[in-house]
């Protein structure tokens, strides 16, 4: 589509020169035409992430932020993404100079028609306003017919767990960072998978493990796999905030049951390792949430290492996070109790690769394409390790997991993975097999949860999961449209998010600088919209390497007059809503409360503060009036000015 509306608005820009010109109309353009180059801009870019435009991913990402991520890989398309705002920015300049002056005595009322119809028609076309329309129907509470004729409590399960077996052994699962299925056609990629091939010949694989709607990304596969759920954002409207940052809440999907959450009540221990920063989309919140006990990361295990600057711009080479694992597994399999080890590789991380100095195998081929160098090292990394464990005095009571947590994105392998039927990989090596099995039913990463869970001893319910080696059949192979259900589905899904409810008092700590409601915690600075049972919506702030995001006094500008509301900010931004010019603060932050047209309470935080319920409570019958919420935005406004 991006193509058609390409062609659409420059057949508007040229027929445009047929209009009567005055510097207001060649204003409009130049605006025009920086505002079109901008969101093209955009969906190049996030293309050449996602290889879909923007989709889920791209939103998440922005709204949790970016920190933690390997920039460093990405030189060029940032380089690109400045080249082009830059561009737009000429463009349009070069566009009002040329023509504000150009004034036309005839007006061609055909081509003007032709020219507004191309422009209008050009934007309704363009993948990223289509995106954004699609969404703002969601957040304004749009239903979706779907959602109504597949209702999401008809195919939920209420996760649970039921012992079959009085064996229950250890679990070592590999998330192979986009080492989808597809690297093992020997007819696109020979003799690039020879380690891992006779291994997965031994184990029980499945070929059709699908990519399903919110689950083409790290945390997203991740999440899919452990809670049986696809990853989505909760809708943000003007009323609520819920979703437009993520990254400074404390818990993850916490309305959730997971795979975690039910083995943990069965004894195991959890344990999760990882090369690259915890903090990166909120990987360890997942993990902490869902009772994993022991999660770490590079700034974990940098400790452990013999040369620290032996690392790639996402985190540890794989070859050193294999190294680490194994001696934890020793430890935790020398324990009685049960556990269950969850691996992140990141050496086949997009776009290019890196290849671990230990592998006998440095290149693929005449090693001109550096993914491919670094598959085939993977290849080697995994299978050493599984070796391994399985040598060790421990290997017969363990059940190993190899999957990649999603299908490779744009990487310097795509154009062949792109020949090839992709599909996610997933082999179980259960050392009590004597043969292999090749499972040929249709799935997502959604239904790994329930297939695995057999194999540590018991049948189990895990959300939209599915055992493929049941008699039940996946929901992706009983919908042919079973993405856009899924996408049906958000408002329904994004209620694990469990945002909470003031049902006890809130406190405010001074000295950690967060918010405590219940047991969970929120960074300041925060915006909480309140509802009429004081259930929460919140807004944050996200930074990101290059840009910052709308700040909290924004998002209150656009509150209606009876909306209550608890804010926590920099105290020279609080007290834009004192009706005393002269009120000051020494504090950092300060805090507020009441409503926008309303009376608001205020006051520097030098030291913890409690908020009662009762004190809350009161806020929501508090009267309010219109003019008074008007100056109060006016002074709002005058601080994003500033």
């Amino acid at each position: 589509m991006l193509w058609l509306s390409a062609v659409l608005f420059l057949i508007a820009l040229f027929t445009s020169k047929n209009r009567t010109r005055t510097q207001k109309s060649a204003l409009i353009g130049a605006v025009c035409i920086f505002t079109y180059m901008i969101i093209s801009a955009f969906y190049i870019v996030s293309n050449y992430f996602t290889g879909e435009g923007i989709n889920d991913a791209v939103i998440f990402h922005l709204r949790y932020g970016l920190e933690g991520s390997g920039f460093g890989d990405y030189y060029l398309i940032i380089a690109a993404g400045v080249g082009l705002f830059i561009a737009s920015l000429a463009l349009s300049i070069f566009y009002y100079r040329l023509v504000k002056n150009d004034v036309f005595e005839h007006h061609h009322k055909l081509k003007h028609a032709i020219s507004v119809a191309a422009l209008m028609l050009s934007l309704v076309l363009h993948p990223t306003v289509r995106f954004g329309f699609d969404n703002t129907l969601k957040a304004l509470g749009f239903e979706n017919p779907l959602s109504l004729q597949y209702s999401f409590s008809d195919y939920y399960q209420e996760p649970s767990l039921t012992s079959t077996s009085d064996e229950h052994p250890n679990l070592v699962y590999i998330f192979a960072e986009s080492f989808e299925d597809t690297y093992f056609d020997e007819k696109i990629f020979p003799s690039l998978v020879t380690a891992l091939r006779p291994i997965r010949e031994q184990s029980t694989s499945f070929t059709q493990i699908k990519q399903a709607q919110g689950t083409s990304w790290t945390i997203a596969g991740m999440t899919s796999v452990i809670c049986g759920l696809p990853l989505v954002t909760p809708s943000t409207d003007a009323h609520s905030a819920q979703g437009n940052s993520m990254s400074k809440m404390s818990t993850f999907y916490s309305g959730a049951v997971c795979m975690s959450d039910m083995l943990h009540k069965e004894g195991y221990k959890l344990i999760y390792r990882s090369g690259s920063p915890l903090e990166f989309a909120g990987v360890d919140k997942l993990y902490k949430t869902h009772q994993f006990d022991d999660v770490k990361g590079i700034k974990e295990l940098k400790p452990l290492l013999q040369n620290p600057s032996y690392q790639t711009p996402w985190g540890l080479y794989d070859d050193t996070l294999f190294d680490i694992a194994m001696n934890d597994f020793k430890k935790a399999s020398k324990s009685k109790q049960k556990f269950a080890m969850f691996l992140s590789t990141m050496d086949t991380h997009h776009p290019y690769g890196h290849v671990s100095k230990s592998c006998k195998a440095q290149q693929y081929k005449d090693g001109s394409n550096s993914m491919l160098n670094a598959v085939i090292c993977s290849d080697e990394l995994i299978a050493k390790f599984i070796k391994q464990i399985g040598e060790s005095p421990y290997g017969k009571n363990t059940i190993i997991v190899v999957g990649s947590d999603h299908l490779a994105m744009h990487n310097m392998a795509i154009d062949d993975l792109m020949k090839g039927e992709r599909r996610n990989q997933f082999m179980i090596i259960d050392p009590r097999a004597t043969s292999g099995q090749k499972v040929e039913k249709v799935g997502t990463t959604l239904d790994i949860g329930a297939t695995l869970l057999p194999f540590l001893g018991y049948n189990a319910q895990l959300g939209l999961s599915r055992n493929l080696l049941g008699e039940d059949i996946s929901l992706k192979a009983t919908f042919d449209n079973f993405d856009q259900i899924l996408s049906a589905w958000t408002k329904e899904i994004g209620r694990f998010w469990e945002f909470p409810k003031i049902e006890q008092d809130v406190v405010l700590n001074s000295n950690k600088n967060n918010l405590k409601i219940g047991s969970t915690l929120y960074k300041f600075p925060i915006l909480l919209r309140l509802s009429e049972n004081l259930e929460v919506s919140p807004f944050f702030e996200v930074k990101i390497k290059f840009f910052e995001t709308a700040k909290l006094f924004g998002y209150l500008h656009d509150y209606h007059a009876n909306d209550a509301f608890l804010w926590v900010d920099k105290c020279s931004r609080i007290t834009a809503l004192s009706s005393e010019n002269n009120t000051s603060f020494k504090s950092k932050y300060c805090f507020s409360y009441g409503k926008l047209g309303g009376d608001i309470t205020m006051g520097p935080l030098d030291t913890d503060k409690t908020l009662s319920v009762e004190t809350l409570n009161q806020t929501l019958t508090l009267p309010y009036e219109d003019d008074k919420a008007m100056l109060r935005r006016e002074n709002l406004t005058k601080i994003q000015e500033k």
